[in-house]
C-alpha cells in the first residue's frame, strides 16, 4: 500500500508537468526560453531565497519569546536545512516537521513545535489578508478561476477555527476530554504540552504582532517574485491577479500532503489562472520552467550538511 502511495505522490507530480510541457510548441518554448531576461530570473531566484530566510526569521522571533538563548543565526540556518530536506517529503508542510524535529533536540520541544505551528497560521492569515485585497481589486472582472470564492471561503473557516482552537482552552476542552479516552496517556502528555505551549502566546501580543508583519513581508515578496515570473513570461506583472490567487495556491499546496515541495500540483492550479487571461500553452510552460527553478533554490539549504559531511571526511 505505501509503494502505490509512493507511485501516485510521483504521479502527481510528475504527470501535470509533462501535461504543460507537451501542450507546448517545442521551438516556440525553446525561443521563449532563451530570450527570458536572465538580470531578472536572478532577481526572481535571489527573492525567492531571502523569501526562505524570513521564514526562518519570523520563526526565530517566535521561539526567542520563551527560548531567548536561541540565536538568529541557528533559527535561520536549521530552517535553511529543513527546507532543504523537505524536498523529497510528501508536501511542502514536511518542513515544519523536520525543522521542529532537528531543532528540538537542543530546546524547548514544546515551545518549537508551538512556534512552528504560530508561524504557518500567521502565514496563512496575511496570505488570506492580501488574497482577499487583490479580490476587491479585481472585482467581477471574471478573471479568477470558477469556484474560487467557494474555497476562499472555505479557507477562512478554517483559519478561523484554527485561531479558535490554538487560544481557547473553553472550546478545546471537550474535545480534550475525548481524546483522553481514546489517546495512550504518553501521547496525550505531549498533546498537552504542545497546547500550553501555543496557548502560552496568546498574551505574547508584540510577538504576535511582529510575527504577523514579518510574514506579510515575506509573502509579498513572494507573491512578487511570482509577479516577476509571470512578467517574464507575458511581458506585464498581472500583480493584482498574483496578489488574489497566489496565497489560495500556496495554502492549498502547503495544505495537501500529496506531492514532494508542492511539485506539480503548484503548477497545475497556477495554469487555471493562465487559462482564465489567455496565455497560450507555451507561455504556461515557460512559468512552469520559471516554477521549477525557483522550487529548486530550497537546495540552498544543503550548503550546511554538505560543509559537515566534508568536514567529518577530513
Amino acid at each position: 500500500m505505501k509503494t502505490l502511495w509512493r507511485i501516485a505522490r510521483i504521479a502527481l507530480a510528475v504527470l501535470p508537468i509533462i501535461w504543460i510541457y507537451t501542450r507546448a510548441d517545442t521551438d516556440a518554448l525553446g525561443k521563449a526560453i532563451t530570450s527570458a531576461s536572465m538580470p531578472i530570473v536572478v532577481a526572481i531566484l535571489a527573492l525567492a531565497v531571502i523569501n526562505i530566510a524570513l521564514q526562518g526569521v519570523k520563526w526565530w522571533v517566535l521561539i526567542r519569546r520563551f527560548a531567548p538563548e536561541l540565536k538568529l543565526g541557528k533559527a535561520v540556518a536549521v530552517h535553511f536545512e529543513g527546507t532543504f530536506y523537505a524536498i523529497v517529503l510528501p508536501s511542502v508542510a514536511a518542513l515544519d516537521v523536520v525543522k521542529s524535529a532537528m531543532l528540538s533536540r537542543s530546546h524547548d520541544p514544546s515551545v518549537v513545535w508551538a512556534a512552528t505551528w504560530l508561524s504557518r497560521l500567521l502565514g496563512f492569515f496575511s496570505l488570506m489578508v492580501f488574497s482577499a485585497v487583490g479580490c476587491i481589486y479585481l472585482g467581477g472582472s471574471g478573471v479568477l478561476p470558477a469556484g474560487f470564492g467557494v474555497a476562499f471561503a472555505a479557507i477562512v473557516v478554517a483559519m478561523i477555527v484554527f485561531f479558535a482552537l490554538s487560544f481557547s482552552k473553553r472550546l478545546t476542552r471537550p474535545i480534550r476530554v475525548v481524546a483522553a479516552k481514546i489517546i495512550s496517556p504518553k501521547i496525550m502528555g505531549k498533546i498537552e504540552r504542545l497546547r500550553e505551549g501555543i496557548y502560552a502566546f496568546k498574551y505574547a501580543r508584540k510577538t504576535l504582532a511582529l510575527t504577523l508583519f514579518i510574514s506579510a513581508v515575506a509573502n509579498i515578496i513572494a507573491i512578487f517574485g511570482i509577479s516577476l515570473a509571470v512578467y517574464v513570461v507575458s511581458g506585464k506583472l498581472y500583480f493584482i491577479e498574483c496578489l488574489a490567487f497566489v496565497p489560495l495556491v500556496e495554502i492549498m499546496v502547503v495544505s495537501l500532503p500529496l506531492t514532494p515541495g508542492g511539485v506539480g500540483l503548484r503548477e497545475a492550479l497556477m495554469a487555471l489562472l493562465f487559462t482564465q487571461i489567455n496565455f497560450s500553452s507555451e507561455q504556461i510552460a515557460l512559468y512552469a520552467t520559471m516554477s521549477l527553478l525557483m522550487s529548486m533554490t530550497r537546495v540552498a539549504g544543503g550548503v550546511l550538511p554538505a560543509y559537515r559531511m566534508i568536514a567529518r571526511r577530513k
